[in-house]
């Protein structure tokens, strides 16, 4: 579909809208991360419909490239254009065009953000079809990211607040993870006993065109540390399922959260995926598989000092991933130091944070 379409469909149901008034108590979330209500919105929802004074509307959806991909996307975005127009409050785990294109000047944004920070640049930092605008709030684990992201989703910085993110908390919570870790080994027991190695891996290009990615032989790396590890992947949800593994030593994890994978790790390899900050909470050992970092630093670009900021050896190749694992080539100090970086509060309480804000914003 082209934006072209797009935007002469959404103009109209934009000049209806405008004549609907805003409805006082409603807070509308939108997310295109899946098409029922997980992780971060899912806790904040929870506190929210706890207080039994606000209108809660769920625009939720997993854009999937196709010709019926394109109609229900299509038929989400006149929703969001509604619903964003008659909400006092909007919620967004990711960038929104009908938030940046169709939003009257009253309505409240705030961007809870998918990830805990973020290794390569993104926004409107890079090359995009339109720009990203109309947030009033971005919500982020730490100072750092200030500069960062008021770039990015072209807000000021005092806009950038830090509060932490809402499932965190699970991360931080110790009785939560103990949980996590008894229902993992529960649905694979062939990792009791066994060093779990997690391999998750960021997502390359725009997931409108579909995403791809460098293959890695996890079943190479698995065979040459031997029995006593397995490895367990998760891909991005955008990654298309065709990067498949399924045996008893590599395991495909796609269908189980990233909290209960983190959970039960005791190694991640990983790339430029945010999911480095998350698993640093745990203060273990993270691989950098980047053979393509010069080539990543030119396009899309990396906000950080990769080789000194991030806190893990970097390999180019499966090799050089087994000789680091064997030798243990790995400084947890400095894994500790990263997470003191990037999370000012190290507790269970950022859902109750970012609830108390957004009553007080509901109250404004």
């Amino acid at each position: 579909m082209t934006i072209i379409i797009l935007d002469f469909i959404l103009n109209i149901v934009y000049a209806i809208t405008k004549l609907c008034k805003i409805k006082k108590n409603k807070i509308t979330f939108i997310s295109y991360k899946s098409n029922k209500l997980e992780e971060d919105f899912k806790l904040i929802a929870n506190r929210l419909i706890e207080q039994k004074k606000y209108d809660l509307k769920f625009i939720l959806i997993k854009y999937k490239k196709s010709i019926l991909g394109d109609l229900l996307y299509l038929i989400n975005c006149v929703m969001q254009v509604y619903h964003i127009n008659t909400s006092s409050i909007v919620l967004l785990d990711y960038n929104n065009y009908a938030v940046s294109k169709f939003k009257k000047k009253d309505v409240k944004v705030v961007q809870i953000w998918h990830a805990s920070g973020a290794i390569k640049k993104f926004g409107n930092d890079v090359k995009r079809k339109y720009k990203i605008k109309g947030y009033d709030y971005v919500l982020t684990t730490s100072s750092v990211w200030k500069k960062y992201y008021s770039t990015a989703f072209n807000v000021e910085e005092e806009k950038v607040v830090e509060l932490g993110i809402p499932r965190n908390d699970i991360l931080f919570s110790k009785s939560t993870i103990e949980r996590y870790v008894k229902s993992i080994n529960y649905k694979f027991p062939s990792i009791r006993n066994k060093k779990v190695i997690l391999f998750a891996p960021t997502f390359r290009g725009n997931y409108i065109k579909g995403v791809r990615y460098e293959k890695i032989d996890l079943e190479y790396i698995q065979s040459k540390l031997g029995d006593d590890y397995i490895i367990i992947y998760k891909l991005h949800p955008w990654i298309d399922d065709n990067f498949i593994y399924n045996s008893s030593k590599v395991i495909n994890a796609n269908n189980v959260s990233i909290a209960k994978l983190l959970s039960i790790a005791d190694y991640l390899i990983s790339d430029y995926s945010s999911v480095i900050f998350d698993f640093s909470i745990f203060e273990k050992p993270i691989i950098l598989y980047t053979p393509d970092l010069e080539e990543y630093k030119e396009n899309p670009g990396i906000y950080l000092d990769y080789e000194n900021e991030i806190p893990g050896p970097i390999c180019k190749n499966e090799d050089e991933i087994i000789k680091t694992i064997q030798k243990d080539y790995f400084s947890i100090e400095k894994v500790k130091k990263f997470k003191n970086k990037f999370f000012k509060y190290q507790d269970e309480l950022s859902t109750e944070r970012v609830v108390n804000f957004i009553e007080k914003l509901m109250e404004a």
